[in-house]
This record gives structure tokens, sequence and C-alpha cells, in this order.
């Protein structure tokens, strides 16, 4: 367990680097069964999560990974109606997806409901959809949740926190083949996966699993500055579509604060370091160990 230190500004140590926000009060914490919450009021990005020490979102940035995890999937699928979230516990994902005209059944998958009663108190932005009968509320594990569905979603959505302790169960070769099989034929999944350029390693272990799972894979980027770097990765797979093409004309056109349809094309077009790195598993940009020379 980890837990965020400082009290005017939240830190959060990253391998060698740190991110920091200022912070006016701590405004809630509690260790829950599975992890230690904590919730700050920061300066002039409104509230900020935390989970065992790690940033989660923050009020002013959150919509940036919500629009990329979520659209890109449903746009790329031509009818989404049964759709599944494991984890997204602050209830952003579901959200977004509730936005689709398609989309009949959402079934929220989140191992720890202290997270949603907490959004529920300190993020409203997120959480605003709560009452929508669309939604079924299932707090359970995630991989053994979707171990007995078959053929049931049109879209399944991995909104995990990093691949360790409670969440390292979602990045295994055996979750994401219960994955596949509990996708309806012609359905898609997106997974959250890292950023290429500290944790390099977990990036790879996702996107490969998922890659040696479905047919058709593919890595996107998006911007979010919450996260270590602000470079962040999601991975797409599924045995029938691929996510370089809008399928999706019924939901029409949604009034989103990141993700557009060129938006969604261009984040597939991954930065050279990025598609070595899936190429050959080795990073290019890892430090040497030397200290520069002075000029």
């Amino acid at each position: 367990m980890k837990k965020i230190t400082g009290s005017k500004w939240a830190h959060e140590p990253w391998h060698r680097t740190m991110f920091s926000y200022k912070i006016k009060k701590k405004l809630f914490e509690k260790q829950t069964k599975f992890q230690l919450l904590e919730e700050f009021e920061t300066e002039g990005c409104g509230n900020l999560m935390a989970l065992d020490g790690c940033f989660m979102l923050t009020d002013m940035e959150e919509f940036v990974y919500h629009d990329m995890i979520v659209h890109v999937p449903l746009y790329s699928h031509p009818n989404p109606q049964d759709v599944l979230v494991i984890g997204g516990g602050d209830g952003g994902t579901v959200r977004e997806v509730l936005r689709h005209k398609t989309v009949k059944r959402v079934d929220f998958a989140e191992i720890d409901d202290e997270v949603f009663k907490a959004a529920l108190k300190f993020h409203k932005g997120l959480v605003g959809w709560v009452g929508d009968k669309r939604v079924n509320y299932c707090f359970s594990d995630g991989c053994e949740f979707i171990k007995n569905k078959k053929k049931e979603y049109d879209v399944i959505i991995i909104d995990s926190t990093d691949p360790v302790d409670i969440g390292e169960g979602l990045f295994t070769m055996e979750f994401y083949k219960n994955v596949k099989e509990a996708l309806k034929p012609g359905g898609c999944m997106v997974a959250q996966t890292e950023d290429p350029f500290y944790d390099a390693e977990f990036l790879l272990r996702g996107h490969n699993k998922i890659k040696n799972t479905f047919k058709n894979s593919a890595m996107y980027l998006a911007y979010i500055p919450t996260y270590p770097s602000g470079c962040w990765s999601f991975t797409f797979g599924s045995d029938s579509i691929t996510p370089d093409k809008i399928r999706n004309k019924k939901s029409g056109k949604i009034n989103t604060k990141y993700y557009t349809p060129e938006l969604h094309m261009g984040a597939l077009a991954l930065p050279k370091f990025v598609q070595d790195l899936i190429k050959t598993g080795k990073s290019a940009i890892e430090v040497k160990g030397k200290k520069a020379k002075k000029k």
C-alpha cells in the first residue's frame, strides 16, 4: 500500500520521476478491502482521486481518458448495443458509453464499490447517469464475472488500474481468452495498456496478449496529463473488425471534449519509438546511466 505524500502538494513518485498537484486540502482517506483510497481538492483541477498512491483522475482532465477508451471502440463497431465495462469504478467510462443512442445495456463490473461511492460524493460529473435503467451494477471481480459469459457483448471495455495487485488478473492470457468468448460475433474490446516511456514492460504485456488472442489488434495513444509521461496507450482487439473505420452511424455526433472522428484515425498513427517497441519488444528511449556533459 502506497500513500500520496505532501501537504501543500500531492506527490506521486513513479520510477525515476515525480508527479505533483497543488492541493487546497485532503478531503477523504479510506483503506478499502482492496486498496487505499484518497481524495484531494486541488488548486485549479477540481478534485483528485488516488488509489494506493497513484493518481487516477482529476475533474479537469478525466475527459481525455474516458473519451478515448470508449468512443474509439463504440464508433468502430457498427451497432453497439450490449456493453461490458470491467473496472472503471469512478463511473466516467459508463457515462461515455451511455451517450451512444445504440446502447441498450451496460454491465458495470467493478471490484471495489468504495471507489464508486467516492465518485458519487466527490466527482458528481462522472456519475450523473446514476438511475439509468440500462446499467446493471455488478460489484465483483471482473475476472470471475466474465468467466461464464458467452457471446453476450458487442463491446467490452477494460478500464483497469495498473497490472499489479488487484489489477494484475486483468492482464493475463486466460482473462483475454474469456473476454474473447464473451464477445458476440463481430464484437470488439479495448483495454488501457499503460505508457510507453516508463512502463514499456507493462505496455508490452497487455498489447502482446491481446495481439495473440485476437485476429486483429491495434494500439492507439492519447495525451493524458494525469498519468506518467502524459502519453497513454490503449489496445483494441477483435476477430472481425479493425478500429481504422467509423462504422457506427446510428449514434450520430456526440458533443465530446477530446474525441473527434479525425482524432480517432490520428490516434492510430504511432510514433516511431512506439512502433519499434511493440515490434521488437525493446525500448529505444532507455536512459543509459551516463551523465550528460555540461557545456
